[in-house]
């Protein structure tokens, strides 16, 4: 595998998220830089350099230089551009000019995640299967690859569904000056408008680079602000009272007991393992002692749940959820359920909020 540069161009408007902060910079469900879960799509040890372009207003109003020293630490080198750019393709050539970048390199969008792959070896296009993501929004604002019968890319084309494959935001070029020169035969082509990365990559396999293709199922697209707010709303938090509602109700004082086998309110349970299997994180509150810590769990094990968090020996009393709300994260950003005891009906109190 190559050791190339990783760019992280973000020079954009992000006018795709109005009223927030530039998408590259929201946080993660986890609590990471949404750019630094981007750049955790491309392989640690395919990468010998780290570089990121961002806009000067972003500079004087966010102070970028020290949020990414505080994301990366010293691994990435900070560049601030004083212009607006054509689009993408010229972000990267002014960030290959101005930090020296030479050799192969490789460019990572912000607004999408995957897990990493091995990165081939020369220029490449990491693609998606459109088929495989049904969730994904905007599709027509995309670019898709077309590929010969050895899976090389033989033409790029933006905003038109030339190919089941959608082109997802990782890209790889051999070399450094081979993409200047292609630059620039691109915009004197395009004497107005955006340039996209992907017209560059075009025109290189159109003139002979093998440019292949780096298949990539597990496709995360936050592309717009709504995309943004359903991934955030499926990595949402769930707290949840134990008896009654994933156990049938069970007590201290009276038949079934505590220290009984619990049984599962089967409807409930498969509500909260859909809900955890697309992110989610479960915190189960309890009044049951501490005691009961290692029974309690070991029957959430069996039944497939794995909590953030067991809270034991909680008040038997009304409980309250207080949490605040944003434009990344719109009201209600608490949501109070009320369920009668024992009753199967988790899935259609939650189904208007995945």
């Amino acid at each position: 595998m190559d050791s190339r540069t990783l760019l992280l161009p973000c020079a954009g408007k992000s006018s795709r998220y109005p009223g927030v902060r530039p998408k590259w910079m929201l946080t993660m469900p986890d609590g990471r830089l949404a750019l630094k879960r981007a750049a955790a799509s491309v392989p640690d040890d395919g990468v010998d350099r780290i570089v990121i372009a961002v806009r000067a207003d972003h500079e004087e109003k966010y102070g970028c230089r020290a949020l990414l020293a505080r994301a990366f630490g010293s691994a990435a080198e900070v560049l601030v551009l004083p212009h607006d750019t054509r689009g993408p393709a010229d972000t990267v050539q002014e960030m290959i000019r101005r930090a020296g970048v030479t050799g192969p390199f490789a460019v990572k969008d912000a607004d999408s995640f995957f897990d990493p792959a091995a990165l081939p070896p020369g220029s490449f296009v990491t693609l998606c299967d459109v088929r495989k993501v049904p969730q994904m929004s905007n599709v027509g604002a995309k670019s898709f690859a077309v590929l010969n019968e050895q899976g090389l890319v033989v033409q790029m084309v933006e905003k038109s569904l030339v190919s089941n494959y959608v082109s997802i935001g990782l890209y790889g070029v051999s070399d450094a000056t081979l993409y200047l020169d292609t630059y620039a035969g691109v915009a004197r082509d395009c004497a107005s408008g955006e340039v996209f990365v992907s017209h560059v990559l075009n025109r290189l396999a159109r003139e002979g680079e093998p440019v292949r293709a780096l298949h990539v199922d597990d496709f995360i697209d936050v592309g717009t602000l709504e995309d943004w707010r359903r991934f955030v709303r499926a990595h949402g938090t769930l707290v949840c009272d134990l008896d009654g509602v994933v156990f049938e109700n069970h007590s201290r004082y009276f038949p079934p007991y505590w220290d009984e086998e619990d049984v599962p309110v089967a409807a409930n349970v498969a509500e909260l393992k859909r809900w955890q299997k697309r992110g989610a994180q479960l915190i189960f509150m309890t009044a049951r002692p501490e005691a009961l810590r290692a029974r309690v769990e070991a029957t959430l094990a069996e039944l497939g749940l794995k909590p953030h968090a067991l809270i034991m020996d909680c008040l038997h009393g009304r409980r309250f959820l207080i949490n605040d709300h944003a434009g990344t994260n719109p009201h209600p950003a608490a949501v109070a359920v009320n369920l009668k005891r024992n009753a199967p009906v988790l899935p259609d109190l939650l189904a208007e909020w995945l």
